[in-house]
């Protein structure tokens, strides 16, 4: 067992052992909580049950909260499991799909000319 296996829980006094494989992606997120706030934050590492997130010491936090993405079409509801500093664990309680949004469709292709005339004719009957 490597020393990355392990989780060492100042809360618990155990050790947890990381079956799962975790990605170390550097996402942007925003962490969103009960009463509307955004707090920018960095995904710095992330498996199906957890995830590692940076968030400044200074934010106060509640055991639940929901983090998205940016970029991303997920959601993520978890409950906190440590705080180290500017480091917080969270174990991930559920995943949700965002729907798509709606793309902005293309501009019409209009010939420069017919803009120009439009614009010619309209101010000409001023």
């Amino acid at each position: 067992m490597e020393i990355d296996d392990v989780i060492w829980s100042k809360q618990q006094g155990s050790h947890v052992d990381r079956r799962e494989e975790r990605r170390e992606p550097d996402w942007i997120a925003l962490i969103r909580l009960p009463d509307g706030t955004e707090i920018p934050t960095t995904v710095k590492d992330i498996s199906p049950s957890g995830a590692r997130l940076t968030v400044p010491s200074s934010y106060t936090l509640p055991d639940q909260f929901i983090f998205k993405v940016v970029g991303r079409d997920f959601v993520c509801a978890v409950r906190l499991a440590w705080r180290r500093g500017d480091h917080i664990g969270v174990r991930i309680e559920r995943v949700g799909k965002l729907a798509p949004t709606p793309t902005e469709r293309p501009a019409l292709s209009i010939e420069p000319s017919a803009v120009l005339r439009a614009r010619r004719s309209r101010f000409s009957r001023i």
